[in-house]
């Protein structure tokens, strides 16, 4: 009885069951698209879980529950990055994320609640209109990349896709383009996880809600890529960016409201 007891004053930081519930069907929605798209689960979970939490503790959720996954994917993307290509971005990504930190705890949640979802809104247009950057030159170019990236990472947990797109528009191969892509996207996590316990933006709560949620998103973004491989793709791109203009507008409606 006593260990039911501790066991229940341990979970008592937890939100409520209704927000638990978003939580775990919002995760594994993520999860299934970054499975099936291999992008997206940030901008999906991150403004639905600021709405039943607060802002920084949905950035510093979906850091920890993607641990697993950016691990999984560093070894292969290692073996065919350009080191030339990725350090100045690196570079960019750890002078900058605590810059974009600084944003999340200095503004007040509902300013940082719209934020995130005009940022992701804004970022699922871009990407929709299909927006080509002119190939960069020199290191300025990738320290630049990456400074976008990190300022929009430590701010709102979305730097994947500033970044994803300077490499892309590098005109590289594509196994080196991909392996550039893969060390950039687990940098991103292994920078802000240090930075965001710099800022003291650990606690039980997003620290247990990590640990209970990484499972459910490991298993759906296995079957986010079954699904790819099940489907072919067909229209995966047209499909992601749906559901995450749909998110961002929701999430920023109930955040005005």
């Amino acid at each position: 009885m006593q260990s039911l007891d501790a066991l229940i004053q341990w979970l008592q930081p937890l939100p409520p069951p209704v927000s638990l519930l978003v939580i775990f069907l919002i995760t594994i929605v993520g999860g299934v698209l970054r499975g099936f798209t291999g992008f997206g689960a940030a901008m999906v979970i991150i403004p639905v879980v600021a709405l039943v939490t607060l802002p920084r503790d949905a950035v510093v959720f979906h850091a920890l529950i993607e641990i697993p996954t950016a691990l999984q994917l560093l070894p292969d993307g290692l073996r065919h990055a350009r080191r030339s290509t990725v350090l100045p971005m690196m570079l960019g990504l750890i002078l900058a994320v605590p810059v974009g930190m600084l944003l999340l705890v200095s503004l007040p949640p509902d300013v940082m609640r719209v934020a995130m979802s005009i940022a992701v809104l804004g970022l699922v247009t871009f990407m929709w209109a299909g927006v080509r950057l002119p190939p960069p030159r020199g290191n300025w170019a990738g320290i630049l990349g990456g400074t976008a990236g990190g300022i929009l990472q430590g701010s709102a947990g979305v730097g994947g896709p500033p970044i994803a797109a300077a490499l892309m528009a590098r005109r590289d191969d594509a196994g080196e383009t991909r392996g550039n892509v893969l060390v950039m996207m687990a940098l991103i996590i292994l920078v802000s996880i240090p930075a965001q316990y710099a800022f003291d933006l650990f606690n039980r709560e997003v620290v247990i809600l990590g640990v209970m949620m990484a499972p459910a998103y490991m298993l759906s973004t296995v079957f986010g890529a079954w699904l790819f491989r099940r489907t072919g793709g067909r229209n995966y791109r047209a499909i992601a960016l749906g559901i995450l203009a749909m998110t961002a507008i929701g999430t920023l409606v109930a955040s005005i409201l």
